[in-house]
Parts: structure tokens; C-alpha cells; sequence
């Protein structure tokens, strides 16, 4: 890559690879095995950031927003926190409004790291709750109990949090309508800005998906699974929780600028370990990295002197705009129709005329002078609308 950034702003997302143990159902690029320390990481973690502050050119790009992710970010000392923030501050400015956002699970939070992070610059925090009762989280494999989460919120309230999300997990084995009511309940009592209520997934290779080979537990047949995922949309915007997301709510004021700028085809570098990003050079051309994987060949590659990643340029405007469709439509706002256009080089209507037109008569893709969007009963059944349309 020998260009420069076309776009004055962009994103980071870094990648922190480090769990206390896997969880059942990660399938996340993560590690539990400490035999790579932290400072190994960490130096390979700095050169990277050099390396693509030079591919991108340094100080004229502003960051907009920073995301740290994982893994378990606040596995981590909290000064090396402070000393990533510190090495992207060097490289590129950072907006006066910019959100950073940390990834934290409870049982690794203390109201001293809080302290520090915040004082650090992280200014958003994203629980790893996943459950609110105490059977589910020893089913999922969590580390924590119901009690850590409370603590961990009451602690970052006092550390002067005041951007919170909880993430939570519905559709475990035997989880019924009843308990999730209770939890979502449990959930919003908490007072969190941001909620995001995922399906679970039982991905090939898991423990989980080994587990339910041994075990006598059941997951929730389709009629429970839909009945969940109506019941968190009902419970939450009855309580005055804006949907902006297929699972993201958030009050008002509060959606993840993060994830909004990926979602609508933002530039984003992809940091650290496995971290995916994408960039808009001067020229025009979208190009996609996927940095190495596991996390000795990360960490080698960039002791070395080499790349840390893998560069691919979207071929195509189709495939551009096929990028954006499957990023964009997860939203309820959908995609601004001359962003999609700019992308993919013409108008939906100029390619997918015919599938377009079925999906607006049958209720399921709502098209106006400005915006393509999924109506309601569109992002029920995303798959098969964006499988249309792409």
C-alpha cells in the first residue's frame, strides 16, 4: 500500500486478543494461554500503528473514534491503556469530540483501573455482562456472577462513566420469554445509555456446540427464539429505548459513533491482532486489511520488520456496493442513497431494479429519494433480503 488516506477522518479499532478463559461460546479470534506476555503484545501492537501511520500519512487525518475490543480488554494493566492512547495521540489528532470506547468484563474491572481508564481518555464503556442470572452465566462460561456486574456498574458510575453499554445474550439453552422479561427489566434498573441484546450463536468448534452433543439441554425452538427477539424490541421501546440497530438500543443521544461510521462504509484502521479494517485512498479505491492470526505470528511478523496484515482491494464497484449494503441495512436508518451510488458506481434501481421493486411491493425494502432501508419486517429477514439484493 503505497498511498495515503483519502478522508480527513477515520476510525481505530484496536484489538486486545487476552481472556482470562474462552467462554463457551467464543468463537472470537481471542487466547487464554498466557505464555505470550503482555509486553510482547504491546511492542508489536506500537509498530504496527507506526507502520500504518506512515502508509496513511500522519497528522493531517483526524480520529474521530477509537474502540478497544477484544478478548478482554480490561484483562490488561491499566497503564498500558494509557500508553496506547498516548502513542495514537503522537501519530494523528484526535477530535475534540471523539469517543473511546473500552470493552470491559466485570470480573476484571476495579474502581482503580475505572479510575485510570477514565482519567486516561476512554470516555464510553461497553460491559461484557451477556446475563443477569446466575445459572446462564456459568452455562455460558462467563467468569463473573450477577453480583460483579453490579458492582463493576456502580464502580464506573463512581469513576465518572457516564456512557454505558451492557452487552446481553438471549437464546441460551432452556432460556424462556419469563426470564428474559426479568432480565431486561434487571438490565434497564441498572440505568445504562446503550443496550445491545444479541441472539446466540452456536459456532462449529465451540465447547458450547460440544456440549450440547453431551449434555440433556435444548435450545429454544423458532417460535421461542422469535418470541425473544419481539419481546426485547417490545420491552425496550416501551421504555422509551430507540432501536438504530438490528440489536443495538440506545437513549437518546447515545448510539455507538463507532460502529454508526463502520456501518455506513466509514474508514477504520484495524489494529492489533486479527483486526479487520478499511481505508479510502486518495485515488478512490476501498482496500480491506486483515491482520495476522494467531497472535505469535502477529507479534513475529512485526519483529521482523514485515507487514502485520493482509491488503485486499475491493475489485469492483459491485463489490463496493455490495459492501455497503451488507454494512448499512443492519441499520433502521438505512443507507444514504447517493452514498450507495457514490460506491457502487450507479443507483440500486440501475442494477437491481427487478429484485428491488419485489422487495418494496411485498414489504420488505422501503426506497425514497434519499434513503434505502429495510422496513421492520425487512430486518426480520435481513439474510434473505440482502441475498436479493447482492
Amino acid at each position: 500500500m503505497a498511498e495515503v488516506l483519502g478522508s480527513q477522518t477515520f476510525s481505530i479499532y484496536i484489538h486486545v486478543p487476552f481472556c482470562q478463559k474462552k467462554c463457551h461460546y467464543c468463537a472470537f479470534d481471542s487466547t487464554s494461554d498466557r505464555s505470550c506476555d503482555f509486553q510482547s503484545w504491546l511492542k508489536a501492537l506500537h509498530r504496527d500503528l507506526d507502520i500504518q501511520a506512515r502508509c496513511l500519512g500522519r497528522g493531517s487525518h483526524q480520529v474521530t473514534s477509537l474502540f478497544f475490543g477484544g478478548g478482554t480488554p480490561s484483562i490488561l494493566p491499566p497503564e498500558m491503556i494509557e500508553q496506547i492512547l498516548l502513542h495514537v495521540r503522537k501519530l494523528w489528532p484526535l477530535g475534540d469530540a471523539v469517543e473511546i470506547t473500552l470493552e470491559a468484563n466485570p470480573e476484571s474491572t476495579t474502581y482503580a483501573k475505572l479510575k485510570s481508564w477514565r482519567s486516561a481518555g476512554i470516555n464510553r464503556l461497553s460491559l461484557g455482562v451477556q446475563a443477569l442470572e446466575d445459572h446462564r452465566l456459568a452455562l455460558l462460561g462467563r467468569p463473573h456472577d450477577s453480583q460483579q456486574t453490579r458492582r463493576a456498574f456502580a464502580a464506573a458510575r463512581e469513576a465518572g462513566f457516564a456512557n454505558i453499554n451492557l452487552d446481553l445474550i438471549h437464546g441460551s439453552p432452556g432460556h424462556t420469554p419469563e426470564m428474559w422479561e426479568e432480565e431486561l427489566g434487571l438490565a434497564m434498573a441498572l440505568g445504562p445509555e446503550h443496550l445491545s441484546c444479541y441472539a446466540l450463536t452456536v459456532e462449529p468448534g465451540t465447547p458450547l456446540e460440544r456440549q450440547l452433543h453431551t449434555h440433556p439441554w435444548t435450545l429454544p425452538d423458532e417460535e421461542t427464539t422469535a418470541t425473544l427477539h419481539f419481546l426485547t424490541q417490545r420491552l425496550l421501546e416501551d421504555q422509551g429505548w430507540k432501536r438504530y440497530e438490528i440489536s443495538n438500543y440506545a437513549r437518546s443521544g447515545y448510539a455507538c459513533r463507532h460502529n454508526l461510521d463502520i456501518w455506513l462504509s466509514g474508514d477504520y484502521l484495524g489494529v492489533g491482532p486479527a483486526a479487520h479494517g478499511r481505508i479510502t485512498l486518495e485515488d478512490g479505491s476501498v482496500i480491506r486489511n486483515h491482520n495476522h492470526w494467531p497472535l505469535e505470528t502477529y507479534i513475529y511478523s512485526l519483529k521482523s520488520g514485515q507487514s502485520p496484515c493482509r491488503w485486499v482491494e475491493l475489485s469492483s464497484l459491485e463489490e463496493a456496493g455490495a459492501d455497503c449494503l451488507l454494512m448499512g441495512l443492519r441499520l433502521m436508518s438505512g443507507i444514504p442513497r447517493h452514498l450507495y451510488r457514490e460506491l457502487a458506481g450507479r443507483d440500486l434501481l440501475d442494477g437491481k431494479a427487478k429484485e428491488a421493486e419485489f422487495l418494496v411491493k411485498e414489504g420488505f425494502l422501503q426506497l425514497d429519494a434519499q434513503t434505502i432501508r429495510l422496513s421492520p419486517k425487512g430486518l426480520d429477514f435481513l439474510d434473505s433480503c440482502l441475498a436479493s439484493l447482492i
